[in-house]
């Protein structure tokens, strides 16, 4: 079930839509012979931004718990069952052990080098989620200063800290210090734009974002450049166009299972290719395993989404909220 927007909140069904082709594309990426969709990332950073300033443009009360809800229940579930996993069968795992630093490193949302493998926690698509509570925590900052303001203020900090990480070899700073932060940028420039017509606010956000890009060595190498630009243009045709339409409820579930899907679809798929074994036989068995594996990961999701993800989170706001 999807969650209705706060009274006087603005409602944006097409932001589901986006959230499953964001979704979606990332699947791809893990589908073997395939390898593709790693811009649904930047997709997702963006409508976070844009979706921050849209949830708090009535009220900014208890945003951090609320963030908190949505996001550590379904992920520390998730980061436990990879963990126990490095236990119990770490064959079956490529670059995670059972190293308890990690694990709580990951259950912090601090970023990491995990054996050598790079900025991956435990569950390792879980490094997006570094920036995503990076993020949060930046933008609950703007909005103990200020609720108008709040989207420049969140900048200047963003800015701030890049600034200061910049150049940093070492993780968390490197991870501070990566252009990726400004997707969370343009997403509030969006808002600003988009919704609130602010066209101020706007150009200096944007000449921001524009400035980091000019001031970084190999930044037109970049994902901001080469993922996140395209992303926006994208957010920003389907904002316009769809912003007032109602879409099918089944869209709009398969929005809400998204995050679920996110973190589960690489392992449903290396089970599923560890069961079958399809992916590695001619072309119409690799289009029947493509189609199966697409429909298998998003009934998981949905049904984690609807009997795990949604009753816990339910649960926890009428007890902390």
């Amino acid at each position: 079930m999807v969650a209705k927007p706060a009274v006087g909140q603005r409602r944006y069904e097409v932001i589901e839509v986006l959230r499953f082709i964001a979704a979606t594309a990332v699947v791809f990426v893990h589908i073997p012979g395939f390898g593709r969709g790693n811009f649904g990332v930047d997709i997702f950073f963006i409508i976070s931004g844009f979706v921050m300033m849209l949830s708090t443009e009535v009220s900014a009360d208890n945003f951090f718990r609320k963030r908190l809800i949505r996001v550590l229940p379904t992920y520390y579930l998730f980061t436990a069952g990879v963990f126990i996993v490095a236990i119990l069968a770490p064959g079956l795992l490529n670059n995670t052990t059972a190293n308890a630093v990690h694990l709580v490193k990951s259950l912090l949302f601090i970023p990491f080098d995990k054996n050598g493998s790079g900025h991956f926690p435990v569950l390792f698509l879980g490094w997006t989620l570094n920036y995503e509570m990076f993020f949060y925590a930046v933008f609950a900052l703007a909005l103990m200063a200020t609720l108008r303001y709040r989207a420049l203020v969140a900048t200047g900090l963003l800015t701030v800290i890049f600034t200061a990480c910049l150049g940093s070899r070492e993780l968390p700073l490197a991870a501070y210090g990566d252009l990726i932060v400004f997707e969370f940028v343009i997403g509030m420039m969006l808002y600003e734009l988009v919704v609130k017509k602010n066209v101020g606010h706007s150009l200096i956000m944007g000449g921001v974002v524009v400035f980091a890009i000019m001031t970084v060595n190999g930044a037109f190498d970049h994902r901001l450049v080469k993922a996140g630009l395209p992303s926006a243009v994208l957010v920003t045709s389907l904002l316009l166009v769809f912003g007032r339409n109602r879409f099918p409820r089944i869209l709009l579930t398969l929005g809400g299972a998204s995050y679920a899907l996110y973190l589960t679809h690489p392992y449903v798929i290396q089970f599923f290719e560890k069961i079958t074994g399809v992916f590695s036989g001619g072309a119409t068995e690799a289009a029947l395993a493509l189609v199966s594996s697409l429909v298998l990961v998003n009934l998981v999701a949905v049904a984690i989404y609807r009997f795990v993800e949604t009753p816990i989170r339910h649960h926890l706001r009428a007890k902390l909220l």
